[in-house]
């Protein structure tokens, strides 16, 4: 089965296919690209909420990759990074070939931190390249519509490409357009009179009659990489302007933006510098030694996440990131998920996910049945969502096995 058809079929959430609509198929297409240049679930809240032990064996979704790496923190056995977008797994084969072939952090930095410099090109073809498997170096060989080839991206701006990047750059011109300060947002003190006054334009552009029609319009979140239903999820009984307004004011307000680097691709598409300090984990100085001694324990796997874990051996996995990819599945395929995950797991693994609205799937009437197994764990829920400098999705949730449900 091709990934098109893989992917169709995970969008179309189990529904029959006369019931699949338009703007389904449109999104199996559109999601077949570069979705994420960086993942938007923090991983060092899933770290604080998964507390693990050294050792563990994880298996993760794996977007851009951001996670995975930065789980080498924890100093796990292996890292499964499973995902049907060919283009997430190529920037995470890249990254990896990046920690096997770059000499020093300053060119790790340089290629994907900064993802700017002309001379990324050669270090491209002389150095990553060959370390790339066929489908990975067919991926950046490729030329896009405009007849560039796809490693250029680290040439001109790398935070700038992706559908979310490309969005996120139609919201800067539009934020242009109605004066809001991006640059006040994100470096003025928060009672400073240009941040308030840039954070009241910011309040007038969402509850505009223009951005109202805007998010009526499914499509438009399509690059945020939301199908059709999530979008149900994420504006429940709220206009979606007004949702997404208040997801936007957390992700800016609620943590400090000089040690939040989610607020600075948002409002600036780009990290703030090499160091320690504003950084996903994986690129940080300090734990570059650790990345590259650990890339080796990342296997990046190209199949659906549940067929993966039906042909794992029995308890052999510690933890299962789902991100929010339970958002586009219907009850029954949750179920056969959670199957797999029953069977797959060791009798203490944790599973966490993120949802766009409040509630976790499992905690309906449809999935009952589950509960007599699984028990949401309040406490490590609550850091988990407290922790996550995103600030996107509505709900964080960490699940283990009920006592005696073995």
């Amino acid at each position: 089965m091709n990934t098109q058809q893989l992917i169709a079929d995970a969008v179309r959430n189990s529904k029959d296919r006369s019931e699949s609509t338009i703007w389904d198929r449109l999104f199996s297409i559109w999601f077949r690209r570069l979705v994420y240049t960086q993942i938007w679930e923090d991983p060092e809240a899933d770290l604080a909420a998964l507390q693990l032990p050294i050792g563990s064996t994880i298996v993760t979704i794996s977007s851009g990759g951001c996670n995975a790496l930065s789980y080498l923190t924890a100093k796990p056995a292996q890292v499964f990074a499973v995902d049907l977008n060919e283009a997430h797994l190529a920037l995470l084969k890249l990254k990896l070939a990046g920690l096997r072939a770059l000499p020093d952090y300053e060119q790790f930095w340089r290629f994907f931190g900064e993802g700017t410099a002309d001379d990324n090109s050669d270090l491209y073809r002389q150095r990553l390249r060959p370390q790339l498997d066929g489908d990975a170096r067919s991926y950046w060989d490729e030329r896009d519509f405009r007849g560039r080839a796809r490693y250029r991206y680290f040439t001109d701006g790398f935070y700038r490409h992706g559908a979310l990047g490309s969005f996120i750059g139609f919201a800067h011109l539009l934020a242009k357009f109605a004066k809001i300060d991006l640059s006040a947002l994100l470096e003025a003190a928060p009672e400073s009179p240009e941040r308030q006054a840039a954070l009241q334009q910011l309040d007038r552009l969402f509850h505009s009659r223009f951005a109202k029609l805007l998010t009526r319009t499914p499509a438009l979140l399509f690059s945020l990489g939301i199908p059709p239903q999530q979008r149900e999820l994420l504006g429940g009984d709220q206009p979606l302007n007004e949702v997404l307004h208040q997801r936007l004011l957390r992700l800016i307000n609620v943590y400090p933006n000089e040690t939040n680097y989610f607020a600075w691709q948002a409002l600036s598409r780009r990290y703030p510098g090499p160091g320690d300090t504003c950084l996903p984990l994986y690129l940080q100085r300090s734990r570059y030694a650790q990345m590259r001694s650990g890339a080796g324990l990342i296997i990046p796997v190209h199949q659906n996440l549940r067929v993966f874990l039906e042909n794992l051996p029995a308890r052999q996995i510690d933890a299962v990131v789902l991100l929010d990819s339970q958002d586009w599945m219907a009850p029954d395929e949750i179920r056969a998920l959670w199957d797999a995950i029953d069977r797959a797991g060791k009798d203490s693994v944790r599973v966490i996910f993120r949802t766009a609205g409040a509630e976790s799937p499992l905690e309906t009437e449809p999935l009952a049945p589950l509960r007599e197994v699984w028990r949401r764990d309040a406490e490590r829920s609550a850091l988990g969502f407290d922790r996550d400098r995103s600030g996107i999705y509505g709900g964080f949730h960490c699940y283990t096995r009920r006592p005696g449900a073995n």
